[in-house]
């Protein structure tokens, strides 16, 4: 640029003209170099996108797309600052601190982001599953890169950060068409065992959402302080949980009145200790 410059100060066009025109090839041929990189990482991406759209989340073929993207142009750039003659150490330097800098200012939205790549390819749940983690639970209303929306009963949106998500323990409610309903059903030690047993069966037998293919049983599960406990079980779909089991706490309650059985309830008997008599001596 120096000997450019000098060129043109003594008038010398066709000298400068010489001087410039190496440095100018070389631009154009970095230009030429930029557009053809662009129209084949275009391509790349799409090639990617159609071979993994079908195998994976529409998410997750996002994340992708935009990575590879991303990766193919800093590799364009290099290859483009290699061949105008810079050396790339230094900026290598740079983007490297830089990197440094920004992952440790985002480590936890990038735990968020490994997170729900793991859930992703996993697949624990899908849209439209109810789970349970910890003390929240929901119909999985978003499966983003970062963040997960449920929506609760009560028709509350939580957002939940994937990379808590991915580290818990998590119940997929949804994940099979039919449930086993479990009731502990509380009977008198005065009732008979095989009464109560026979009454349970039959409203189950009874009840149109109990799936008929699947056992009913009724077991005895423990002596408490104030009552046997039995174990009521039986088969639902999936769908019919909630209602199939509210409708046979019902049955069970009036089952228990007209059959004369007694549902206890915890009693303390308190034993009061009067004080001795003072015995008086005789004079």
């Amino acid at each position: 640029m120096v000997q450019f410059i000098e060129k043109l100060q003594e008038g010398d066009i066709s000298g400068a003209a010489e001087v410039m025109w190496p440095h100018l090839f070389r631009i154009i041929v970095a230009f030429v170099i930029f557009f053809v990189g662009r129209k084949i990482i275009r391509w790349i991406r799409k090639v990617i996108v159609s071979a993994v759209t079908p195998k994976l989340e529409p998410a997750i073929a996002g994340f992708l797309q935009s990575a590879a993207g991303v990766i193919l142009n800093l590799v364009l750039i290099f290859v483009i600052v290699e061949y105008l003659g810079f050396s790339t150490a230094s900026l290598v330097t740079v983007l490297g601190s830089a990197g440094l800098a920004i992952g440790l200012a985002l480590q936890g939205s990038l735990s968020n982001l490994a997170g729900g790549v793991l859930l992703l390819i996993n697949k624990p749940f899908s849209i439209g599953d109810y789970i349970v983690v910890g003390t929240l639970e929901g119909t999985v209303k978003n499966i983003g890169v970062c963040y997960t929306k449920l929506n609760t009963p009560d028709n509350r949106v939580v957002v939940l950060p994937n990379g808590t998500l991915s580290n818990s323990n998590l119940v997929n409610v949804s994940a099979e068409p039919e449930r086993r309903v479990d009731m502990i059903i509380p009977i008198s030690y005065e009732d008979d065992i095989r009464s109560v047993r026979a009454m349970l069966l039959s409203f189950a037998q009874e009840q149109e959402l109990v799936l008929k293919t699947k056992p009913v049983e009724v077991y005895t599960k423990e002596f408490g302080a104030d009552s046997i406990n039995l174990v009521f079980r039986f088969w639902v779909r999936r769908e019919n949980y909630w209602p199939c089991f509210f409708d046979m706490q019902e049955k069970v309650r009036y089952g228990f009145i007209e059959n004369g059985f007694t549902i206890p309830f915890r009693q303390v008997d308190v034993a009061i200790k009067q004080p001795a008599p003072e015995i008086t001596k005789e004079k």
